[in-house]
């Protein structure tokens, strides 16, 4: 039981490590993108819009597909998904095909939104919250490697297209694993109390949702700003194409250490707490880095961010699906939704921005979300808790 629990858990991660890699490859490759494609900013990144519509239109009817059909062959179905996404965007030419692999890819991104929560349940029932947060280190890595492989090349005279068709090996070892790995199907009655995650008490559930959804949109326009417009806004700094690659890695470097540490944070501190104190400390340090306006407090100050942002998502996922515990995959699918919103949104409004501002307004527009985002943290630490409320 063990071993095949451990197996569970390396498909969860592997998978949260092919969608991170997958959903940074615009952002980190954007300037060469644009010469790609000979179109302007505010149209290549619609690639991110075609992605997050993609994620929004499928997830919930993929968290149905998941109970009925079961977890494995829609994780398969994902990992398909995605290779196509990693396949298409740098093979063909034209910009109307890349949208298209880029739908395909959200679809993929939505197969991780419902499947890896379920899987981390069931390789950690009573870990869960820190498991989710290995998930996220694990998203991050994959963040963090893409960038750093698209500066290695442009550093070493490589066109930053091998990235793509390197990071392809990671579907291929998941498809063969996922074919030897079995998961009986279990109904919430059938399940032991060991098997079980741990329920989250709510004392107004629409409004424990509406703070979800709002904390999840903020949060995801925060992260997706970052990541699209990180080299673009480096570049403007005056920094070099690789250099500017190598900044969006240490933001992500960031993300990666800090879900690792908060893999232990999470079993001492509420899941909320850390939601409200992280949101607090990366808001500072974002509106630090602008006052100093430094090329050297940037980076510093992006690691600093990362590892107070990176794994947020997680948390909020661990929340929700918490607060609707006897159907994982439909509570993931909630905070999958309201981020596939965002990220539907938020690329058109902040490609209308740089393109009316310039680049540098990305920064200021992040520290708004941020705020928004500390509000809403602030009224799920009132509306939920660990014990029932009398």
């Amino acid at each position: 039981m063990q071993k095949n629990r451990n197996k569970i858990a390396f498909l969860a991660f592997a998978m949260y490590f092919l969608t991170g890699a997958a959903c940074v490859v615009v952002g980190s490759s954007l300037p060469q993108l644009i010469v790609k494609y000979e179109k302007p900013t505010e149209t290549v990144v619609l690639l991110s819009t075609a992605f997050a519509i993609g994620r929004l239109v499928t997830v919930y009817f993929l968290s149905y597909l998941v109970e009925r059909f079961g977890v494995l062959k829609i994780y398969a179905a994902g990992t398909v998904m995605l290779s196509a996404f990693l396949f298409g965007i740098p093979t063909f030419e034209n910009f109307v095909i890349g949208l298209a692999c880029a739908f395909l890819g959200g679809i993929g991104f939505a197969a991780q939104d419902t499947c890896c929560p379920l899987l981390v349940s069931i390789a950690y029932p009573k870990a869960y919250g820190s498991g989710l947060s290995a998930g996220q280190a694990f998203f991050g890595a994959g963040t963090f490697v893409t960038p750093f492989l698209v500066g290695i090349l442009l550093a070493v005279g490589l066109p930053y297209y091998m990235s793509y068709y390197m990071l392809l090996v990671a579907p291929v070892i998941m498809l063969i694993l996922v074919c030897t790995t079995r998961i009986e199907k279990q109904s919430a009655e059938e399940m032991s109390e060991e098997e079980k995650v741990e329920p989250l008490y709510t004392r107004h559930l629409p409004l424990a949702y509406i703070a979800i959804v709002i904390e999840v949109i903020f949060y995801s326009a925060t992260t997706n700003t970052l990541l699209t417009y990180t080299s673009s806004f480096a570049e403007n700094l005056g920094i070099s194409d690789s250099n500017a690659a190598f900044m969006l890695t240490v933001y992500n470097l960031g993300c990666i250490v800090g879900s690792l540490a908060f893999i232990w944070i999470l079993r001492k501190v509420k899941s909320q707490t850390v939601l409200l104190f992280n949101n607090v400390a990366a808001g500072v340090v974002m509106v630090a880095m602008l006052i100093l306006n430094q090329i050297w407090a940037y980076f510093a100050g992006l690691f600093i961010v990362g590892f107070f942002l990176g794994v947020l998502f997680s948390v909020v996922v661990s929340i929700c699906t918490r607060v609707d515990h006897e159907h994982i995959s439909r509570g993931a699918s909630v905070v999958a939704m309201s981020g596939g919103l965002s990220d539907s949104i938020n690329p058109v409004i902040t490609g209308a921005l740089v393109a009316a501002v310039g680049v540098g307004i990305s920064y200021t527009y992040t520290v708004a979300m941020i705020i928004v985002s500390i509000i809403a943290a602030i009224i799920l630490m009132l509306v939920t808790s660990d014990k029932e409320f009398k």
